[in-house]
C-alpha cells in the first residue's frame, strides 16, 4: 500500500474476523486505509460493488462446488464493469511436482472428512467450469506461482 496512496483495502469476512482485523490494523502503518465488512459470504444480501479488484487466495477451496458457484454468482452481480476477480488456488492437477499433488489430495481428505465436511482442493477444470457458469471468463492464467504450486486466475465478466 505504501507504493500508492490511493489504494484502499476492504476485507469481506465473518463479523468476528472483521472485528479482529480492525483491532490488529488500527495502529498499523496505513491502517486507516484498511476496512472490513462483516457478512456471511453464503448469504443472500448484496455485496459492495465499488471494488476494482476482488482477491481470493485459497478461499474458494473452503467450500463445496455448489457453494463456490453461489459465491461467484454473488460477486458477479456486484462486479462493476472494469473490475477484475483474482483467484489464487493450488490446483491438484497443476502441481509442478508429483509430491505436491499427493500432499494436496491428502489435505483434501482432511478437509472433507474432518474439518468442515465439504471442501477440498479443486482440479482446474472443476473451478473453471464454475467460473464460466457464474458469468466469468479467464482473462489471464499464471501457473507455477510461488514454489510452483499455485495458479492465479484473473477473471472478468463474460
Amino acid at each position: 500500500m505504501a507504493h500508492d496512496p490511493d489504494v484502499r483495502v476492504t476485507v469481506l469476512d465473518l463479523p468476528q474476523q472483521v472485528a479482529l482485523l480492525k483491532k490488529e490494523t488500527a495502529a498499523a502503518p496505513n491502517g486507516e486505509r484498511i476496512d472490513g465488512i462483516g457478512l456471511d459470504i453464503l448469504g443472500d444480501g448484496d455485496l459492495p460493488g465499488e471494488a476494482d479488484v476482488w482477491w481470493m487466495s485459497q478461499f474458494l477451496d473452503c467450500f463445496s462446488e455448489e457453494q463456490v458457484e453461489r459465491i461467484l454468482h454473488r460477486i458477479r452481480r456486484a462486479l462493476k464493469p472494469s473490475a477484475r476477480v483474482c483467484i489464487l488456488e493450488p490446483f491438484c492437477d497443476r502441481q509442478t511436482f508429483e509430491t505436491g499433488a499427493a500432499v494436496l489430495n491428502a489435505f483434501s481428505l482432511y478437509f472433507t472428512c474432518l474439518a468442515n465436511g465439504n471442501s477440498r482442493f479443486f482440479r482446474a477444470a472443476a473451478l473453471l467450469g464454475r467460473l464460466e457458469r457464474s458469468g466469468f471468463e479467464v482473462e489471464r492464467e499464471i501457473n507455477g506461482v510461488g514454489f510452483g504450486g499455485h495458479t492465479l486466475l484473473v477473471c472478468v465478466a463474460a
